[in-house]
């Protein structure tokens, strides 16, 4: 040899060389050595009481044996570095370390062959180890799969099994992986074997080893050493390791005694709802589902919150993550959230996370981000942890809110999906209006319910809306996740409260609250006329909300009610805008509608697609809509009269708003657009054919064409369950032509549900409880950008997020802020910033298939902008893309439009 020992690489840097002509390089036995020092001091101190519990369970071992034993695979994930096919990849280093023989005596062999990552190699060489050191041939497989896929995919048995040997070394490289693979196992003081390895803890310790491969390759934390020997290297790893898990923002939730109703939320009389969670915690134990079910406004997320508070204090569950349906929706969450943190801990700091693809545009969000043991200001203490913050790392924080989709990936097949599931694993999950997604959607959350069920993770779930046979399915799939007894729901009315926990399952009625009992009128009007009678009814005032079925519809009413209102009584608000512009009109609607704003006009009419249906906390004194599904209907009308207007504004120093509502107005009235009938009898619903079901619509048609009001909460079961029983005969009254429409659009309905059934089955990770090859959990060469994650947990029409810039004599600009922008450099995160928050996403296809078939400036390597695409607009703020035209209007948003028919439009 041509030194006296062989030396191996971890990382190299940029392969840069040292003052003394030796390389700059990080060896292998201390990065596994700090990934099991992180990993040991996770599973000791940050996972929760819950997911511990769950992870000893599932290897079969306990105490500091489970600690140690997970420590000790979690290192051994990068054992396949020890290989020729890894080390020489920087071949100078490589051959400067292992020596020129070793080098030689490898490179003849591996001419033309493909790169193999080293993660196969662990796969492949790291069973032999383990199997000498007591653990039997089938489980040393399956836990050497589960490390090996810390890049994301787990390998499969056929491409380990069709590993070339010269990819791993022969000759002395099994001797070296040998010594380092006693190295590690001397530090870590492993001892005790796992007897097993169930699917939960193959998903927590997929999880544990890849989080802390990331935190143990930070290298202000963890500086390369290359001629330390390492037995004196590893005298300080376990200090290291809490220092760097503190400084990337790691806390642990808290635990002690939950605090009453009352407390948490000071001047909040509790309702019905809130009286009977808090009679519920008397037997609520961990895991358990809790389903609510109550009318809009009622208090649901008061109550979840106190739930939730109530399980992290009780039971040991680690925080939880709040799952919204859109990005709108999680924004507005988000800050009711801080605020709630805030006073709950008002001595500590808190790591709150915003998850979803525009986080890092939400400006309020990304002025909290910050190193939290830098945090030392007695306010704006609940922040979020820089390193928490960036894309696959949101939901492994203590506290999150986000969308439903980030959680949903935690199930679908998909790259990290056990990173997902990692964080997720012991902390009560709150799914909110979950009434909102297509059957597509909801097979997914089925699934993860079922999985959170498996981590011991309580999940709160919360609609206003919800069908039977839905609520039964969640209840069915968390039984099977947490090995419950499948039981049946007993028929109780609405509003309900559903528990189930090891002991059984209870449903518990109770009261609505006196401001949620009301007569809903319904009014049936024609599409010509609807606008004159709306002028004639805000009169004397009122603020009407218009929520139409699509985008190019809602830009058809606005400019036609321009006719009607005066520019500042009338504004659009749709998906459709620049993210920039559309952040300022969701601020403008919660200062003008919202319970805590303080400029509610005298008349105004708010145009809107469904972006106002969920969640977003606004007031109107009437509505138009867009026939939509019944849920979605009743759900919509929850966003009138929901407020006590006479008790907001008080404050004298703001200006002055309507105490009361106007005359016209004291009743809350839901107007309809009434569909348009053939001389044949059949229904045509227009716009909202496009975006809904037919089925779905001509029975809510059907339900409501003859109604002038509505009593709710009373009839709220009955009105779904009129819509979405399949098993309900046709009514008796019903038309021959109608009759026949709702037999045909069923059979057409059921088939497209099998459709969206078996799509969402063939994406879906496999049941908790089956027995499965790893590899089956994850699927190659999938992104999971935002656009992938739409894609996988949405089935609709595809699209892509646009970046609209404009050319000016002066050279590319932003349209909105007149900054520039160089296509020939790399964008820094300031920048990207800047590009995103002029963006919006576009769903036509012809357009989409169109925008796809253009090259991004290749700087954008990003993964934040390696999936858009750009327009450039001209100096009128117009573009081509093919055959179509778009235009960036500062009151209409982006419109488009068709310059010729096309067979995909």
């Amino acid at each position: 040899m041509e030194q006296s020992r062989e030396r191996f690489w971890a990382k190299t840097g940029k392969g840069q060389l040292g003052p003394n002509g030796e390389p700059l390089y990080h060896p292998v036995i201390c990065h596994l050595a700090d990934t099991a020092a992180v990993a040991m001091e996770m599973v000791r101190t940050y996972l929760s009481p819950v997911a511990v519990v769950t992870l000893a369970k599932g290897l079969g071992l306990s105490g500091e044996d489970l600690i140690r034993c997970c420590g000790f695979l979690a290192g051994s994930h990068d054992l396949g570095k020890v290989s020729p096919v890894f080390q020489y990849q920087v071949s100078n280093i490589g051959q400067m370390l292992s020596g020129s023989k070793l080098y030689e005596g490898w490179f003849k062999y591996a001419q033309g062959l493909e790169k193999t990552g080293h993660g196969l190699i662990t796969a492949k060489t790291l069973p032999e180890f383990l199997v000498e050191h007591g653990i039997n041939n089938r489980l040393a497989r399956r836990l050497a799969e589960i490390v090996g896929g810390h890049h994301g995919y787990f390998p499969s048995a056929q491409e380990i099994k069709g590993l070339p040997k010269v990819q791993m070394g022969e000759a002395k490289w099994p001797c070296f992986r040998r010594v380092i693979f006693e190295q590690l196992n001397t530090f870590v003081g492993w001892t005790v074997a796992p007897t097993k390895c169930d699917n939960a803890a193959a998903m927590l310790l997929a999880g544990l080893t890849t989080v802390a491969d990331w935190v143990a390759s930070n290298e202000q934390s963890f500086p390369y050493t290359p001629d330390q020997p390492f037995e004196e290297y590893a005298q300080g790893l376990k200090d290291k390791a809490e220092t760097a898990l503190k400084k990337l923002g790691w806390s642990q939730a808290k635990t002690g005694e939950p605090l009453p109703f009352t407390e948490l939320f000071a001047g909040f009389t509790p309702r019905p709802l809130q009286e009977a969670a808090i009679a519920l915690t008397a037997g609520l134990t961990s895991p358990c589902l809790v389903l609510v079910e109550a009318s809009m406004g009622e208090g649901k997320t008061e109550a979840a919150l106190y739930l939730a508070d109530y399980l992290q204090h009780q039971t040991g569950t680690g925080g939880f993550y709040i799952g919204l349906p859109t990005q709108a929706t999680s924004n507005a969450m988000w800050k009711r959230t801080k605020a709630f943190l805030g006073k709950r801990y008002p001595e500590d700091v808190i790591n709150l996370t915003l998850s979803h693809g525009a986080a890092v545009l939400k400006t309020e969000y990304i002025k909290s981000s910050c190193r939290l043991d830098q945090v030392f200001d007695q306010e704006g203490r609940v922040v979020a942890s820089e390193w928490h913050t960036a894309r696959k790392r949101t939901l492994l924080s203590p506290y999150g809110v986000g969308t439903l989709d980030q959680g949903l990936m935690g199930v679908v097949r998909s790259r990290h999906q056990f990173v997902r599931l990692f964080g997720l694993a012991g902390r009560t999950v709150i799914l909110d209006e979950i009434h909102a997604y297509d059957l597509y959607t909801s097979t997914l959350l089925e699934r993860f319910v079922e999985w959170l069920a498996l981590l011991g993770s309580p999940v709160l779930a919360l609609s206003a809306t919800l069908p039977r046979s839905t609520r039964a399915q969640l209840v069915q799939a968390y039984a099977r996740g947490a090995g419950f007894r499948q039981t049946s729901l007993p028929e109780v009315t609405y509003p309900r409260l559903t528990a189930l926990t090891a002991q059984g399952v209870q449903v518990k009625p109770f009261e609505a609250s006196e401001h949620v009992r009301r007569t809903l009128h319904l009014h049936w009007v024609a599409d010509d006329h609807w606008a004159e009678e709306l002028r004639g009814t805000l009169q004397e005032g009122g603020c009407a909300a218009v929520i139409c079925s699509t985008v190019d519809r809602a830009q058809q009413v606005y400019a036609r009610l321009q006719g009607y209102f005066e520019p500042a009584e009338l504004k659009l608000f749709h998906a459709r805008f620049l993210f920039k512009d559309r952040e300022a009109i969701e601020a403008d609607c919660l200062d003008k509608f919202g319970k805590e704003g303080s400029n509610r006009p005298l008349r105004y009419v708010l145009v809107a697609t469904q972006v106002i249906e969920q969640s977003l906390d606004v007031d109107f004194d009437v509505m138009v809509s867009d026939l939509a599904p019944i849920d979605l209907l009743l759900q919509r009308s929850g966003r009138e009269h929901r407020h006590h207007i006479e008790e907001m504004g008080k404050d004298e120093h703001k200006i002055e708003r309507p105490r009361q509502r106007p005359p016209r107005l004291k009743e809350p009235a839901l107007w309809l657009v009434k569909p348009k009938i053939s001389a044949e009898g059949m229904v045509n619903f227009l716009e909202s054919g496009y975006i809904y079901d037919r089925h779905i619509l001509l029975r809510t048609w059907l339900t409501l064409r003859h109604r002038v009001s509505v009593v709710l909460p009373k009839e709220m079961d009955m009105l779904i369950e009129s819509v979405y029983d399949l098993e309900a005969v046709i009514p008796a009254e019903v038309e021959p032509s109608h009759a026949t429409d709702w037999q045909e659009s069923l059979s057409a309905y059921c088939l497209d549900c099998e459709v969206m059934t078996s799509n969402a089955s063939d994406a879906r990770i496999p049941p908790t409880l089956e027995e499965t090859k790893v590899d089956n959990f994850t699927r190659r060469a999938t992104e999971d950008d935002e656009g992938a994650i739409m894609h996988m947990t949405r089935m609709g029409e595809p699209s892509v997020t646009t970046i609209f810039l404009q050319q000016t004599p002066q050279g590319l600009v932003l349209p909105r802020t007149g900054l520039a922008v160089d296509l020939e450099k790399t964008p820094q995160l300031e920048e990207i910033q800047a590009l995103l928050s002029h963006s919006t996403r576009l769903g036509k296809k012809g357009l989409v298939n169109a925008l796809l078939a253009q090259a991004r400036p290749s700087i954008w390597k990003s993964a934040l902008l390696r999936n858009c695409r750009h327009v450039v607009l001209d100096e009128s703020r117009e573009a081509l893309v093919s055959d179509w035209r778009l235009i960036l209007d500062e009151q209409m948003g982006v419109v488009i439009e068709k310059l010729q028919q096309s067979k995909d439009q």
